[in-house]
Parts: C-alpha cells; structure tokens; sequence
C-alpha cells in the first residue's frame, strides 16, 4: 500500500511540473489585450506556422511580433556534461517563443525539449502564453 501511494504521489508531482521557463520584461504587456500579432518562424518550419496559425490569426502589419526560434539535433561535447548524458537527461531541442516590439523583448517563453520538436510543444508553449497574457483571437 504504501508503495502504491509513493508511486502515485511521484506520478502526480512529476505531471505537475514544467522546465519552461518565463519571464515577462515589461510588465505593461500583461494588462494590454493582444488582438495582433506577426509570426516570425527562424528557421522557417511548416508545421510551427500550421500549428500557430490554428491557434491564431496573424497579420504581416501588426507591430508586435511573435517570433518563434527552434533548435534541433543539439549535441554537447563538454565533458562537464558527462553525468547529465549518461543519465539520458540531455536536452536535444530548445524552443524559444518571444513577443517583441520595434525591436524589444517584452515576453519570452523557453523550454529544452528531449526529443524533437512536436506540435504538442508548440501548443503547449502558446497556451502558457495566453495564461500569462490577454491574447484574444
């Protein structure tokens, strides 16, 4: 029994949980409705720009700018990280989701990814935004 409960609480706890990381660089940006915004993909990724775009419509005039950076296939040859690949726990992907405006970070969501890049992360990377801030489609 108490087995069973110790594996339950590890279960729930480890669900709970996000290496996401946040972080909101001006504050005006969480009381102002976003009703527009322009999706900037580097690189270019099609299925990035499907997933977003059902979640959103984007304007190629808009002044604030969702730009979305990915990273895949990343391999660490520092032998400083030799106990983190030997556990399996080395990411091989990164995810960057940022809202700029003339140039200026104002909201960047981050996340390391160990496998690659899914759609599953993409949304997952929009819903915490919408969360953080008032996007409305």
């Amino acid at each position: 029994m108490l087995r069973f409960v110790f594996v339950l609480l590890l279960v729930l706890l480890s669900g709970c949980s996000d290496n996401s990381i946040v972080k909101i660089y001006d504050n005006s940006i969480s009381d102002k409705k976003i009703t527009c915004m322009r999706l900037v993909v580097f690189p270019p990724n099609e299925m990035i720009e499907i997933t977003l775009k059902n979640k959103f419509t984007f304007e190629d005039s808009c002044d604030l700018r969702l730009e979305v950076f990915t990273k895949g296939n990343i391999h660490c040859n520092s032998n400083q990280n030799s106990q983190t690949k030997a556990l399996g726990s080395m990411p091989s992907s990164y995810l960057r989701m940022k809202i700029t405006k003339d140039n200026k970070t104002l909201y960047s969501y981050y996340i390391d990814i160990k496998d690659e890049i899914k759609d599953t992360h993409i949304k997952a990377g929009f819903s915490k935004m919408q969360k953080d801030l008032i996007i409305v489609r």
